[in-house]
């Protein structure tokens, strides 16, 4: 069975929220996962990142605000960024998105050394998983979440929680 879409996610749950769900949010490409973030901030959801999610979201959200400002361009964009710490140190408005999720309620799991060589390294290897997504579904079994809120692929074979995916994405492609 795949993912159920993300306004089936019954009220009352934990939901372990992936990095990509956020990001559609973020670019407006998904209006389940606005609506998601809009029932956590009512409390109606419970959520929770993820170590790795966070530090993902906030490279990611980086770079991006990095290239909107022109400050890099082309292949490699962290690497291109890293040799310029000026621009870094200018760069805010990533760190604000941020803190909008932390002001929703949205909860900071950390990941542990057992998450990640007892659990994590199994799940690679019964579903194929890259490290962190292997890792976020490492967190969601331990915390005994309701729901894995995804759209990664990777998570549709996964047996031990209950997968929910945005099933409205709309793909804006650049002109």
């Amino acid at each position: 069975m795949g993912p159920v879409n993300l306004d089936d996610i019954p009220g009352g749950s934990l939901c372990v929220i992936d990095t990509n769900v956020l990001l559609y949010a973020e670019q407006g490409v998904s209006a389940q996962a606005q609506r998601l973030l809009r029932r956590c901030a009512r409390g109606e959801l419970s959520a929770i990142l993820p170590q790795t999610v966070w530090q993902g979201l906030t490279h990611k959200l980086m770079l991006a605000e990095a290239m909107t400002k022109r400050l890099i361009a082309g292949g490699n964009p962290a690497g291109r960024l890293a040799a310029k710490p000026d621009a870094i140190r200018g760069l805010s408005l990533h760190r604000a998105k941020v803190q909008a999720l932390v002001d929703l309620g949205i909860g900071f799991e950390s990941c542990t050394l057992t998450d990640l060589t007892k659990t994590a390294f199994g799940l690679q290897e019964k579903y194929g998983l890259l490290t962190n997504d292997a890792m976020v579904l490492a967190v969601t079994i331990r915390l005994k979440a309701d729901a894995l809120v995804s759209g990664d692929k990777a998570f549709h074979e996964v047996t031990e929680v209950a997968v929910h995916a945005p099933t409205d994405l709309r793909v804006v492609w650049p002109q």
